[in-house]
Order: structure tokens, then sequence, then C-alpha cells
């Protein structure tokens, strides 16, 4: 029987397509007087500093830096990036923390069947604070979020924040949680902590395009970016991939039903 589930954020519960890092490393860029555009930065998850250090590294930013800071080294950028990045993603996070589609509802069948939910994030905990209340008023209420902060000294830190989430969950057998995710490495934490991983796909890291972008494209291409990102949530070993909160709740219910019956 399913007794648990552990949600991410960006991109799963929040946030269709995991915008607002690139969002605010576009900004980021630009108050430091180099253009770039929302197609220069991945949004599945890499981590922002990776990912300022990766454009940082092309000779397009390196000439347009120096052009602007000709007294200011490469590395002294960085820092600075990083720094205003931090600063951004907290002025952006609340402007697009909407709760994707059809999760309250999962929420209040989880209520009505007894099933606990929790979260874990490589959002910061202030960043996470920007967000908690935002969610609440919008049906999203977890009580149990683990932040990856709790374990910056720690290698594996997503499978950690799985293990102190079932916790404070006060469950042990990893058989009957589950960890929703929509990026491989959601999948590699869960499969790492022994528990159930489930993919979603819609409005996922992996797409990357806002509910609005992604609903403008042809019916072909939106097809194949969900296949697309149904392969490679399954290559990185999920046991199941759904599309949304409405089929894993689906899921979810055929789950215990084939548990009951064994």
């Amino acid at each position: 029987m399913i007794r648990a589930v552990i949600f991410d954020w960006a991109g799963t519960t929040i946030d269709y397509g995991n915008q607002a890092p690139a969002i605010a490393l576009r900004k980021t860029f630009n108050q430091f007087g180099i253009e770039v555009n929302l197609t220069d930065f991945s949004c599945d998850g890499t981590d922002p500093l990776i990912q300022i250090k990766r454009l940082m590294a092309t000779e397009k930013c390196q000439k347009e830096w120096y052009i602007a800071h000709p007294d200011l080294s490469l590395e002294t950028g960085v820092a600075q990036l990083n720094r205003w990045f931090n600063r951004n993603i907290l002025e952006i996070l609340p402007q697009i923390a909407k709760v994707k589609s059809g999760m309250p509802a999962l929420i209040s069948y989880f209520r009505t069947q007894g099933i606990r939910f929790a979260t874990t994030t490589h959002y910061t905990r202030e960043m996470l604070t920007q967000i908690l209340p935002l969610a609440s008023e919008q049906g999203f209420d977890p009580v149990i979020n683990v932040t990856a902060d709790e374990f910056k000294d720690v290698a594996y830190s997503g499978v950690e924040m799985i293990k102190q989430a079932m916790t404070k969950l006060r469950i042990r057998n990893t058989e009957s949680v589950i960890k929703v995710g929509d990026t491989p490495r959601d999948i590699f934490e869960g499969k790492a902590a022994g528990v159930v991983t489930i993919g979603m796909v819609e409005g996922s890291s992996l797409i990357g395009l806002s509910q609005s972008e992604f609903s403008a494209l042809p019916f072909a291409r939106r097809n194949s970016l969900k296949n697309q990102a149904t392969a490679e949530l399954e290559r990185a070993g999920a046991d199941y991939v759904v599309e949304n909160a409405k089929d894993l709740m689906r899921l979810i219910k055929e789950l215990d039903t084939e548990k009951a019956i064994s």
C-alpha cells in the first residue's frame, strides 16, 4: 500500500517548465551588460553556477564582459553573477510560483486516503520560504519540506533528503513510498534511496517551456517533446512515467489495487 509521496518542486508541482532560474539568470547577465536569451540556459535542474561558468567560458560572453567591465577578471565576474542571481531568483520565484494543474485535487485525494506527502528540493530554505505560503493558498501545502542546504557537505544530498523526509513522515518501508519528479536527477535520487520512482512529463524541466509556449506549439510537436521527456525519464530508470497529476492519481489507485490483490 502506498503510504507516502515525496514531491520535487520546480517543474513537478509548481513553475510549469521550471522557468524561474532561466529568467533570473537572463536578468542577471543583462544587468552586467551581457545579452543572453532564455534559450541559452538549461531548465533541466542544472546548477545555476554551472550554467554561469559555462556561458562565461564562451568567447561571446567574455568579450561582452571585458567591454562592460575591463578592470574585472572573469573569476570575479562569475562570483558577482552568482551573487546577483541568488538575489534575483528570490524576487522572481513569487511571481512564477503557480501550482500546476491537478495538484490541489491530488492532495485532496491523499487526505481522503490517509496518504502522507512531503517535498525535497534543491531550492534553498530562503527560496522555499518565498513560495510556501503562495503554494498553500493554491491548495498545495506540504508541512514537511527538506532542502538541499541542510546537506551541504553530503555527496548525495538528494538521497539524504528523501531519507530525511521519510524519517519525518515516520515511514521506514521504502516500497510504500513514491518519489515524484520531472528530471533524471529526481529519478536517480529516488532509485538510490530505494523508493518507487515516478517521472512527470507535463510542464517538466526537460521540456523547459512555459504553459503558454507549450500550448502554442502544433500538436505533433507537443507530442514529440513529451515523448522525448518520457524516454529520458525511462532511461534514468523511472519505475513509471505519467503525464500529469491526474494520471499520477490514477496510477496510485492502480498500484494500491495491485498490492491489495497480491
